[in-house]
């Protein structure tokens, strides 16, 4: 196979492959709270928020059957209609799924990267509307299909959205499960010279696909990139996942505050582990919050098996860090939240697009902030060309301005300055991005 490739050192644009659950995502808006209180009632649902998961594609139906009969307006129906009070509205639906968003967010940024998605859909019209609608947003679909006498429908997610940005999701993951390692289409997928695999982190469920696509990927000369997901997935799959860090299947480790603190929570034998939990346990004021000396706690962890670590902060912003000791801070930026679906796919997805253009963590940062922050002020996980074209010219700018500070300090990608300061660094890659707010709006 293709020698091991060096994260630090081989960066490029190119083919970008992501691997995970095609989830038809069915977005309703729930703006008013009288609505939104009948129709929780409607659906049963006691305790709006979170995710769960539903046993078949038939409850999906009663529970947007139940949102009908309480007229909900369908998000992205056209204003006109919604003036005229037209009762028959539909819900709107995207290609959804974590590791698919971003390879969305790659292939619109348009900086260089080409996208492909990797996953299996039913043999019914959600799957065909599925890849339809994916494609129409520049991701090749690499989508199988189940067996010709298996009945089961693709999967799909609803969610009920509120003012506000509280989103209410039940999942039914259907055909999606089906995916099994011995599956995975390597060659179809990557091709002759494919940059980057991006897994999700739900496929840790399935450890030994999860495992086979990165192996294949590496001996192609790829990198991979692994996103928590959820601390649920942290909690439920730590096993398979120390086991994938340890064999040195992951160059880049994406987490948000939930998931790195389940990280550290979960392990008691590293420093890093046992600094964390003390803090915890210590009765300090900032036990409760997830702080910057806990991610920085979360990094180190990280970094112990990849070569980039970073952890998200939602509201507050986000750090990078890489092996050679090179960090990243972008501060969040105060914005209108209309829904957070999807954010932490914009992120990385910008994130991701400025790594792959050579760009320095502390770019890197600014950059998937930029998008994240863009993502949360639209309803659903899909943001328009135009916004695209906007968000492109920012994370160029963020990398060009990284490009040219380096180059006059001397230093690579990966280094720190030759005077070992920082701040000037974070304010030239900031700067890039401090029209993020603009962009968003």
């Amino acid at each position: 196979g293709a020698p091991a490739p060096d994260a630090r050192r081989d960066r490029s644009p190119g083919l970008v492959v992501g691997l995970g659950d095609p989830v038809s995502d069915i977005l309703v808006r729930l703006d008013d709270a009288d609505l939104a209180r009948r129709v929780f009632a409607k659906c049963g649902i006691d305790e709006p928020g979170g995710c769960l998961p539903v046993d078949s594609d038939a409850d999906i139906q009663r529970l947007l059957t139940a949102c009908g009969d309480e007229w909900v307006d369908g998000a992205g129906v056209p204003t006109a209609t919604a003036d005229e009070e037209d009762d028959s509205c539909e819900p709107s639906f995207c290609p959804g799924g974590s590791a698919a968003n971003v390879c969305k967010g790659i292939a619109n940024l348009s900086l260089g990267c080409d996208a492909a998605f990797v996953g299996m859909i039913g043999r019914d019209d959600v799957g065909r509307r599925y890849q339809s609608l994916l494609a129409a947003q520049n991701v090749r679909p690499v989508l199988l299909t189940t067996a010709p006498d298996d009945d089961v429908s693709s999967a799909q997610c609803l969610s009920l959205v509120e003012r506000g940005g509280q989103r209410t999701m039940r999942t039914f993951l259907g055909a999606s499960l089906r995916m099994q390692a011995g599956d995975f289409p390597a060659d179809e997928a990557f091709g002759e010279a494919p940059r980057l695999l991006h897994v999700e982190g739900y496929t840790l469920y399935r450890p030994a696909l999860a495992k086979q696509a990165m192996r294949e990927a590496k001996q192609r000369g790829a990198l991979v990139s692994l996103d928590l997901a959820s601390f649920e997935v942290v909690r439920n799959c730590r096993a398979a996942l120390v086991e994938i860090l340890t064999e040195g299947h992951v160059d880049l480790l994406f987490a948000n505050e939930d998931e790195a603190a389940e990280l550290l929570r979960g392990d008691s034998d590293s420093e890093e582990g046992r600094a964390f939990q003390e803090r915890r346990y210590s009765g300090e004021d900032e036990a409760s919050t997830f702080s910057r000396r806990d991610a920085d706690d979360a990094m180190r962890w990280m970094l112990r098996h990849c070569s980039f670590a970073t952890v998200s902060l939602g509201a507050r912003g986000c750090v990078s860090m890489d092996k050679a000791g090179s960090r990243g801070v972008a501060p969040g930026v105060r914005v209108p939240v209309v829904d957070t679906t999807g954010a932490g796919d914009a992120f990385t997805a910008g994130y991701l697009a400025a790594f792959l253009n050579g760009a320095s963590p502390q770019a890197c940062a600014s950059a998937g902030c930029a998008v994240g922050t863009a993502a949360v002020q639209v309803l659903g996980a899909e943001l328009s060309f135009a916004k695209w074209a906007e968000l492109r010219t920012v994370v160029l700018g963020v990398v060009e301005r990284d490009g040219e500070f380096r180059r006059a300090r001397g230093t690579g990608a990966d280094g720190e300055d030759e005077d070992g300061s920082r701040a000037s660094h974070e304010r030239a890659a900031n700067e890039g991005a401090s029209v993020e707010a603009s962009v968003g709006a």
